[in-house]
């Protein structure tokens, strides 16, 4: 058959701008909604959003093709070919109507989150195209067998079912199984743990195997065998894989992916911030300034790595930051990231009520805007914050010190806002 009289009849050729405007139009905000600025990690991921919505569309048009291979007698017409030289042209629309759709949402998270730095990772990319051909193959043998009124419709179902509803289901890991767990993906210092794309892709390869043996001329006995050898080997590797893994699979990215500059302060960002590096290393190293000239030790090295260790400072990682943001996590990352082992054992934690005022005093001190301050921590706790920027030099350090004590033991109360009066005059 000729490819352009396969297009033309194809259920897949009219589907297909369907597809793509349910996908643009209904699933836009979604894809959108969580994409981190400038990071080709987080920009494929985020489509993967998509997918349990165009595995099913894949799966019913190849579940079309399947009715229409039965119906038409096609293997008794062409008897020397084997059926799964038949199938496989039906097949190749419906594929390209699975790449479309994820081209589409691919196409608007990347518009949203506007890499330009590094390359996309083509992983995630390939864990799609398979997982889609899985889809389509396993609806083109549903079809085969099926009535074209229960087969199109089941196919729709059980596709939709498959790669939805393992996301609100227990263990956490069983998502992973069928989608990849890519959508979560990912902030400026993570990276996907790719163990979760490959129990994806290992259980798609095995359902692929299943079908591929399902349309071969082997014995039924044989072919039996060889069909459920592949979905348990499939299962037992995805299974294998995917076990253990959390709801968001990512791991820590690698520390030599950090552009560092200066001496003192040393400050390291993420690449992907390099049109902001000069406005981010300017107002960090400033903000260290302020804090020292308020009496506080600040390690020289600044870094956007959290588990860098050593003597280096974690200030957080922003996507698209603000001179306020970058001067507040210089600040507030001189607190613990934590509540202490005691608190996280059940035991009760007086300090808890000390972390608001003093991240807003910190924050403040660094030289942050005090709206950014009241938006982070509250309002009414950058107000306790600036109350006590109101008190002496020594009487601001001594209410910082307690509460720092405060928020790593479980013994200690919050320190009382000190009696306002004028600055010293050395600062």
């Amino acid at each position: 058959m000729l490819w352009r009289t396969v297009l033309r009849s194809s259920s897949a050729t009219w589907l297909a701008p369907l597809l793509a405007a349910f996908v643009a139009l209904l699933l836009s905000d979604d894809l959108t909604a969580k994409v981190t600025h400038g990071y080709w990690p987080s920009a494929l991921g985020a489509a993967n959003f998509a997918l349990p919505f165009v595995a099913p569309a894949c799966a019913t048009a190849g579940a079309w093709e399947g009715t229409r291979f039965t119906r038409g007698n096609v293997a008794g017409w062409a008897p020397t070919r084997s059926t799964i030289g038949i199938a496989l042209p039906l097949l190749v629309p419906v594929f390209v109507l699975g790449a479309v759709g994820m081209a589409v949402a691919a196409a608007l998270t990347i518009a949203t989150g506007q890499p330009d730095v590094g390359t996309p990772p083509i992983g995630m990319v390939l864990v799609w195209l398979v997982i889609l051909a899985a889809h389509s193959m396993a609806g083109f043998l549903l079809g085969k067998r099926l009535p074209l009124v229960i087969a199109t419709p089941l196919a729709l179902v059980l596709s939709f079912v498959l790669t939805a509803y393992p996301a609100a289901m227990e263990p956490l890991w069983l998502r992973h199984m069928v989608t990849g767990g890519m959508s979560s993906c990912c902030s400026l210092d993570q990276s996907p743990d790719w163990r979760a794309a490959a129990s994806a892709l290992v259980l798609a390869l095995g359902v692929i195997s299943a079908c591929a043996l399902a349309l071969t001329a082997l014995q039924q006995r044989t072919r039996a065998v060889l069909i459920s050898t592949a979905l348990v080997v499939g299962l037992a590797g995805s299974s294998w894989l995917a076990y253990g893994l959390p709801a968001d699979p990512v791991t820590p990215r690698t520390e030599d992916q950090l552009q560092c500059a200066g001496e003192n302060p040393r400050i390291c960002l993420w690449p992907e911030l390099s049109r902001q590096a000069a406005m981010i290393r300017e107002n960090a190293s400033d903000a260290r300034h302020r804090l020292q000239k308020a009496g506080l030790a600040v390690p020289k090295t600044l870094t956007m790595e959290e588990h860098s260790g050593g003597d280096a400072l974690f200030i957080g990682t922003w996507p698209d930051p603000s001179a306020s943001e970058v001067r507040a996590g210089v600040g507030t990352a001189l607190l613990p990231s934590d509540p202490p082992a005691c608190a996280q054992s059940g035991s009760d934690f007086p300090g808890a009520d000390a972390y608001g005022p003093t991240a807003a005093w910190l924050a403040l001190t660094a030289g942050a805007e005090s709206q950014e301050a009241a938006g982070r921590y509250g309002a009414k706790e950058a107000e306790v914050a600036a109350r006590v920027q109101q008190s002496s030099h020594n009487e601001q350090l001594a209410w910082f010190q307690h509460n720092s004590k405060a928020l790593r033991d479980c013994t200690t109360h919050p320190a009382p806002i000190p009696s306002a009066h004028a600055r010293e005059t050395s600062q």
